[in-house]
């Protein structure tokens, strides 16, 4: 075989044996799923991203390994959810029941919300009718005249 014909041959060869490693893996990539995947150690409950245990290390290299051979962020969650559980998610899925927990804090601010525009005008108007009401009063015909009369002689034998 010539020289010139073993170089292309050694590329390709190269190629190929590159192409069943794998891709490299961005240590951004690894983050991004690991910031949803929480730690399986005996710490408080920590994203793997985040914790500095030794069991959060080895998650790490299980994702980029996953990353490596070409599964996709789905594949690698599935992984773990199949091995842990539902509680190795950070955030619940927006499928199924737990659509409700994304959905239901945002229901529930738009009716808090709309309940304290309510309440708050109602005070409005009830504020606005009573101001008008005792500003029309006349001080001088709050009680009966007999009764003032009364008053006033009660409050002269006091004296």
């Amino acid at each position: 075989m010539s020289p010139s014909r073993s170089i292309p041959s050694l590329i390709a060869m190269l190629l190929f044996c590159y192409s069943l490693y794998g891709k490299e893996v961005e240590w951004e990539d690894v983050l991004r799923i690991t910031d949803n995947i929480m730690c399986t150690c005996s710490c408080p409950p920590t994203q793997v991203s985040a914790c500095s245990c030794g069991r959060a290390a080895e998650m790490n290299e299980e994702v980029q390994g996953m990353l490596e051979k070409g599964k996709s962020d789905d594949r690698i969650y599935d992984f773990y959810v199949k091995k842990f559980g539902l509680r190795v998610l950070a955030a619940p899925r927006a499928e199924g029941f737990n659509l409700l927990g994304w959905v239901f804090p945002f229901v529930a601010l738009a009716l808090g919300s709309g309940a304290v525009v309510v309440v708050s005008r109602r005070l409005m108007v009830d504020k606005k009718y009573l101001s008008g009401q005792f500003s029309r009063v006349d001080e001088r015909k709050i009680c009966d005249p007999s009764m003032e009369e009364r008053i006033k002689r009660e409050l002269a034998d006091l004296d």
